[in-house]
């Protein structure tokens, strides 16, 4: 096709600073609105295919699947276009960029078909952009009520080279051209035009504090001589980074306010701050670059963090400063679809905890420790949260099983459809909140958990899969992962019947974040991955083991934590065990046999050699839940007995 022409009139309309930025959460407001929501949205094209057919009655003439920046979706452009597409199908491929103008909405039977009636192409050649997590491309489910509260906060401006001509001018900080707006609700403003910059007015400070000292509050990048005082009411511990020879220490402070602010330390000053600093100590702080909070990982409230230099002045101040009374912006466990990778705070009953720590070695290499807790709320919504190192190892279960918890600065993810809670450094965790909605929490717990139906958003780990048990045969005969890319899933409720000890693991290098296998030579091991020769190595799993049900038998691999989990053994254990007491570590491997488990599986074809092979990994391992498992049985029957009366 001809390069894209932008006009005078589209770049006005469109143009973000003499950017192109896409509009997050605009799937979201057509699935709300049922078509289009009144304002035109700024999309992504992830792929593009040209297909004249049918759906239904529907006649179309283009398959797309669009991205706002936080969700996807594959959408139809409809038959009308057709011309319109013929002349610029070129250009309607992976990250071209397009003004959605007009679309349809039409429910069916599963899922709700998308239809473009209006589009205009607006640029071309992009990458493919997605929040931090959102990294694989979220797919919306097409169910507005699962994401009715979702408030994007994100932001993506792309360069609009097509448009350069037209955008010199507000690159060079030039007044825009009048610019046609439309709001929320599709009028449409033309704004004044926009008068020079000028630097943010600092936030007001409250009138009380001490002489020379600054209130956290009026802490911006336009502050001077910056001083604080404040209580240090969060410490983490101090982290390393190998690949760029980093070392990170970060604490919070509160002032007599209320205000709190992040502090971040690196390499010396890191080193000299997680020794000096104490916990409920007060400190003066004086000095230090002030730069736009990371809301990833800065759950304070504050708009701004302040990174300490080593001309910094850190002073043991007075400890009289109260402590901050607890402030939550409360998600109900219901809605954290809506969230997914931001920091969000929740009160919960913890109803089920691991009474032990998992430990084991991840696949970058590095030893990890972790807890699962199983949580829910009055949205009548179980959800798992993992905690991680020291929360996890340090922990009593008897000071969170049934009672009522909070946990501000959790991130909430999603795989394979299932959502989790995670901890991290920003995580702050309170077993006795002073909080209002304690109580009522506890009561609903109390009276009212045992006669409302609950549903679980993390089912992946409620007996081993979000979908009834499947036998092997089925899966193999159906060819379980042949039509897509991923791989299917599928729950197997299966035992052990065959392992080779000797096929469980193998010598790694000893590099951290490194699995690749090494090769031993005169007592020392190389690494052709980093390219280095170490007299050490580490044990890692690999595991190929027999599944069998009455339908079949099937081999599958278990990596990492899942064999860690398998095994009920760290890699290195068990390794150590080969070395020293073979008679011991067969009898680890003879104990796995014969019990049956309830296996959650992706199975994937592969081809090698021009011959497809159906692989199976084994994803999660869980003991099976007679009473779940017995009520599948039964609704199986009953299908049946349904076909057979047909």
């Amino acid at each position: 096709m001809a390069e894209i022409e932008i006009s005078q009139e589209t770049f006005n309309k469109y143009n973000s600073n003499g950017k192109i930025a896409l509009t997050p959460g605009y799937l979201q407001r057509c699935f709300e609105s049922n078509g289009y929501p009144g304002y035109d949205g700024i999309l992504q094209i992830c792929k593009g295919k040209w297909e004249l057919a049918k759906a239904g009655s529907l006649e179309y003439c283009y398959r797309v699947r669009i991205s706002d920046g936080a969700f996807q979706y594959n959408t139809l452009i409809h038959a009308n276009l057709q011309q319109q597409v013929g002349d610029e199908k070129d250009g309607l491929v992976e990250g071209s960029v397009i003004a959605l103008t007009d679309c349809e909405i039409l429910d069916s039977d599963q899922k709700k078909t998308f239809i473009i009636t209006g589009y205009v192409l607006l640029s071309k050649s992009h990458e493919i952009v997605t929040h931090e997590g959102f990294k694989k491309g979220f797919s919306h489910p097409g169910n507005a009520e699962q994401f009715r509260n979702f408030k994007p906060t994100m932001k993506f401006e792309l360069p609009w080279k097509e448009a350069s001509e037209y955008s010199k001018d507000v690159i060079e900080n030039q007044p825009p051209p009048t610019k046609m707006m439309k709001t929320d609700n599709g009028t449409v403003r033309t704004p004044a035009p926009a008068p020079k910059a000028a630097a943010p007015l600092p936030r007001k400070a409250p009138s009380k504090t001490e002489s020379g000292i600054m209130p956290i509050a009026a802490i911006t990048p336009y502050a001077n001589n910056i001083k604080i005082h404040g209580v240090v009411t969060r410490k983490e511990e101090m982290r390393l980074i190998p690949a760029k020879n980093l070392k990170i220490f970060n604490f919070e402070i509160t002032d007599a306010f209320g205000d709190t602010i992040r502090v971040t330390a690196f390499n010396e000053t890191a080193e000299s701050m997680a020794t000096t600093v104490v916990e409920n100590m007060g400190y003066y702080i004086s000095g230090g670059t002030v730069r736009q909070a990371n809301k990833q990982y800065n759950n304070t409230g504050h708009d701004y963090e302040l990174t300490l230099r080593s001309d910094s002045k850190v002073e043991q101040g007075n400890a009289s400063i109260p402590a901050p009374k607890l402030t939550m912006k409360r998600v109900e466990l219901a809605q954290i679809g809506s969230h997914l990778g931001n920091l969000i705070d929740v009160l919960v009953v913890v109803e089920k905890i691991d009474e032990n720590c998992t430990e084991f070695t991840s696949r970058n290499g590095k030893d990890l420790v972790k807890r699962e807790m199983d949580l829910i709320d009055e949205s009548a919504a179980i959800v798992r949260i993992t905690l991680w190192g020291n929360e996890a190892r340090n922990l009593d279960p008897q000071d969170y099983f049934k009672k009522v918890v909070a946990f501000k600065g959790v991130t909430a993810r999603e795989f394979n459809g299932n959502f989790t809670l995670s901890t991290g450094q920003a995580t702050r965790i309170y077993t006795v909140p002073e909080y209002h909605g304690v109580a009522q929490l506890f009561d609903w717990y109390e009276n009212e958990r045992s006669t409302v139906e609950i549903k679980s958003l993390s089912q992946f780990n409620q007996g081993g899969g979000s979908d009834a048990p499947r036998t092997i045969a089925g899966v193999t005969e159906m060819r379980f992962g042949e039509n897509s890319e991923k791989g299917d899933y599928a729950t197997l409720k299966a035992m052990i019947t065959r392992i080779n000890p000797q096929n469980t693991m193998y010598k790694g290098c000893s590099n951290e974040g490194c699995q690749k296998k090494v090769v031993e030579t005169d007592g020392e091991y190389r690494c052709e991955k980093c390219n280095s020769t170490s007299n050490t190595f580490k044990w890692l799993y690999m595991m190929q083991f027999e599944l069998a049900d009455e339908t079949g038998q099937v081999y599958v691999t278990a990596f990492g934590d899942t064999a860690a989990k398998i095994v009920g053994r760290t890699a290195q254990e068990v390794g150590e065990l080969r070395d020293g007491d073979e008679q011991e570590f067969n009898s680890v491997f003879e104990g796995l046999l014969f019990q049956p488990k309830l296996w959650r599986v992706r199975c994937k074809i592969e081809t090698y050699n021009e011959e497809a092979k159906q692989r199976l990994t084994v994803f999660t391992v869980e003991d099976i839940n007679q009473d779940k498992y017995i009520n599948h049985l039964e609704q199986l029957v009953e299908f049946l007995e349904e076909m057979d009366t047909e």
